[in-house]
């Protein structure tokens, strides 16, 4: 039976990550239904725990959260220009004085 891709938002990927390694979480009772409706959390009396599929998302999440930061490390940012109060310049220019 082939399973439906299911889309979860970076916040959400975050708080299954944290219950994952067991921290304690604020979880906000919308992503808590929707986390439980798409069958990754099940919420009981003990609190929120992960299932099987939720720990793989888990899993899933910090994979794909170690290649975006090494391909972010990659390419440097360039200082943003700033006057001589420390204010950021806009468009890059600088003070005429």
């Amino acid at each position: 039976m082939p399973t439906a891709q299911m889309r979860i938002s970076g916040e959400e990927q975050r708080l299954l990550r944290a219950l994952s390694v067991g921290q304690a979480v604020k979880l906000p009772s919308a992503h808590r239904l929707r986390l439980e409706l798409l069958g990754l959390l099940h919420d009981g009396p003990a609190g929120p725990r992960l299932t099987a599929l939720g720990r793989r998302h888990a899993q899933a999440a910090l994979t794909d959260t170690d290649a975006k930061e090494k391909v972010a490390d990659a390419s440097p940012v360039a200082p943003v220009k700033r006057d001589r109060l420390g204010r950021r310049l806009p468009h890059g220019r600088s003070l005429p004085f």
